[in-house]
């Protein structure tokens, strides 16, 4: 292995230097994420100013005083009224740049309806002229204010059928109650589901960035080898005084370096996005370790093995299609063999429990190395680590085998000579220039 840390000087040396790769890979999400996050905090704040501003056109034709309760509802919560004396609402239809943005009609018989115990319809007509959701939501809170009107009158009619009693216990004669066991213990004023939405982010989180970690890695590892033998430079490479394996090993551990500088910089951006969308939706999140829901030592471990293996699998595999590739383009192009395995875990995995999948798909994930430290992430929680200890096995078996055809490719001067062109060829093209003639 003399010269192993020189190749990983120079492969780190060679990838920083290139103004692609720092541009793609490392500044672009560093700026592309709070961008992102900056325009969707204009975007709703833009939104919810236009909903605090609502200006209604109102159509009365009620001739008793129940109307006035919910007119003194929406005027309580800032809405703006502007009366017509029109008898339908098609009368406001033609006007031109109206002032209000939804029309309200009460009916006449809107008194009536209600003392007597039976049910009306208020309409509203939203003017859109955008076709944006943003024209939606002030017809939603009307409605909303509808409701609020609504259960105030739902309650008079519980009290005046059951005067002995409250009308939320009429309204609610069973009441439910789900609270969270976490290790035997109740976690109180936290449902399950606030937790598995919490637990749901995590599990998608980390597929991401795995995802981007072997993708970013196999596109570098593939693109080295590539771009050594498209500018002449391998064949030097091999007749220096440093052993195959030196150069294979080095390859593999400055791409190692770089890919991981890039998957920083792609989490801080990515990690600065979910925590403005948090601060726009007002949620900051359940705290997982306030509830004893602690990532384990040994999980984490696991995690650290799995994710080495994947790594040096996915370079490995890279580093193979890449020496079959005569050129940087050929090598992006055959590059896609790699995506569909590392995407298929990901994707499926993200959403769904592998327990709860058929067992045909479960055992393609299985069979796919690049699945096991998504598995590895998520038992992290639950101790389930048996499926984890046979992955590694598995991983450690596949990630020989590629390591192995890779140095024995290495060894050889069929790094030199082998090559999938996926270029055109020329006589092709002068044939159907000739034909074009």
């Amino acid at each position: 292995m003399k010269g192993f840390f020189n190749i990983i000087k120079k492969e780190i040396r060679e990838m920083v230097r290139d103004p692609r790769l720092l541009l793609g890979m490392i500044i672009m999400p560093l700026l592309i994420f709070p961008v992102m996050g900056a325009a969707m905090s204009a975007t709703v704040e833009s939104v919810e100013q236009s909903a605090s501003n609502i200006n209604i056109a109102l159509i009365n034709q009620d001739l008793g005083n129940r109307s006035d309760g919910l007119i003194d509802i929406f005027e309580d919560n800032g809405i703006t009224i502007l009366n017509y004396p029109y008898d339908e609402p098609e009368e406001l239809f033609a006007e031109q740049d109206p002032e209000y943005s939804v029309i309200v009609v009460i009916p006449p018989d809107f008194t009536f309806n209600i003392e007597n115990d039976s049910s009306i319809v208020v309409r509203f007509y939203t003017v859109m002229e955008t076709y944006s959701i943003g024209e939606e939501i002030p017809a939603a809170i009307l409605a909303s204010h509808v409701r609020e009107y609504k259960q105030s009158i739902v309650d008079e009619r519980l009290a005046g059928a059951f005067p002995d009693q409250e009308a939320w216990m009429v309204e609610n004669p069973i009441i439910t109650s789900n609270e969270a066991v976490i290790d035997g213990l109740i976690v109180e004023n936290i449902s399950p589901g606030q937790i598995a939405e919490q637990m749901m982010l995590q599990s998608m989180m980390m597929p991401i960035v795995m995802m981007m970690l072997l993708l970013m890695a196999a596109q570098l590892a593939a693109t080295s080898v590539a771009m050594e033998k498209e500018e002449k430079t391998l064949e030097t490479l091999l007749t220096m005084p440093v052993s195959r394996n030196a150069i294979l090993f080095g390859k593999v551990g400055g791409v190692v370096a770089v890919s991981s500088l890039a998957v920083v910089a792609y989490m801080a951006g990515l990690s600065y996005y979910i925590s403005s969308v948090s601060s726009i939706s007002g949620d900051a999140g359940l705290n997982l370790a306030e509830i004893g829901l602690v990532p384990s030592t040994t999980g984490i471990i696991l995690l650290l093995i799995t994710l080495f293996l994947s790594l040096i699998a996915a370079l490995s595999v890279a580093v193979l299609l890449g020496s079959l590739t005569e050129d940087v383009r050929s090598a992006q192009a055959l590059m896609g063999v790699l995506y569909v395995p590392i995407f298929i875990p990901a994707f499926v995995l993200m959403f769904g429990d592998i327990t709860q999948l058929p067992e045909v798909i479960r055992t393609i994930l299985y069979a796919i190395p690049f699945s096991y430290p998504i598995l590895a992430a998520k038992a992290m929680y639950t101790g389930l680590y048996t499926p984890i200890l046979f992955g590694i096995i598995y991983q450690m078996i596949f990630t020989a085998i590629m390591i192995m055809l890779a140095g024995k490719l290495f060894s050889t001067e069929k790094i030199l000579t082998m090559r999938i062109n996926l270029k055109k060829s020329k006589k092709t093209s002068r044939k159907s220039l000739t034909c074009k003639k």
